[in-house]
């Protein structure tokens, strides 16, 4: 049941109270062991910088591919807006919609496919306001030197708490980046059918599938209600053996 209400209507999952301040504390740990490295000024200093300088740039890529997909989204629905108002004035009156059941059902799932693509925009908005991320400014370059520490070890140490700690904030944005896609598309299916059901209601084929539906169900009804041959058999046996008894015994008629 979860499961499908997840697909129906796409939200974050979030983790238990218990799993995330045990992440919390995992990460607190690892700045604590970053920040507690040794050895990192010798000769392998390069090859540290230049690893932990490949995981902020893979990171700084999931950053900039959820950040890209939102802007998109939000392109998206802004030009699916035209679409959406020639939907509204091309159904009222027409074969799709024509007054009754039918009408209802379809405004209301085009209310549906227009909530989708509003709170698809929304998300997408919220994966671009995730902005608590981790850079190395010119003021820790200055502040490194001015204190005379070992440059290459302090680098490789900040570059690692960057990628750390900057990882939350991504997973963030593709949380609420991928709940976006999800009712975007949503709401694109939706509004598929919904533009699909026009040309076939003008074509007749909605008329036909009606007539169609219709036969069976009298059909079924008439089968449900008609008495079946072997009870028609037995009454006319048993109406002719009281017509022989009667014919044998005339003084027993009435």
């Amino acid at each position: 049941m979860k499961k499908l209400l997840q697909v129906v209507w796409p939200r974050p999952e979030q983790a238990p109270a218990e799993s995330f301040e045990a992440g919390q504390q995992q990460g607190r740990t690892l700045d604590d062991s970053i920040l507690g490295l040794q050895g990192l000024g010798g000769s392998e200093a390069s090859l540290y910088l230049e690893a932990a300088r490949r995981i902020t740039d893979d990171e700084d890529k999931r950053k900039a591919g959820a950040e890209a997909r939102a802007t998109t989204f939000i392109a998206a629905v802004a030009a699916l807006i035209p679409l959406m108002t020639w939907a509204i004035g091309n159904t009222a009156p027409s074969a799709t919609c024509s007054p009754g059941l039918g009408c209802y059902v379809w405004t209301g799932v085009f209310a549906l496919a227009v909530l989708y693509f509003v709170t698809a925009a929304y998300w997408a908005l919220k994966t671009l306001a995730v902005a608590n991320y981790h850079v190395i400014g010119v003021e820790d370059i200055v502040l490194l030197k001015q204190k005379g520490q070992n440059l290459s070890k302090l680098l490789i140490q900040q570059t690692l708490l960057q990628g750390r700690r900057n990882r939350d904030t991504i997973n963030s944005k593709l949380t609420f980046i991928k709940v976006a896609q999800r009712r975007f598309f949503n709401g694109l299916a939706l509004l598929g059918l919904l533009l699909m059901l026009d040309p076939a209601a003008r074509f007749g084929v909605l008329e036909a599938a009606k007539n169609q539906v219709i036969v069976w169900a009298k059909n079924t009804t008439v089968e449900a209600t008609a008495p079946s041959p072997k009870s028609g058999t037995d009454d006319f046996i048993l109406s002719l053996r009281m017509t022989r008894q009667l014919s044998i015994n005339p003084s027993l008629r009435p």
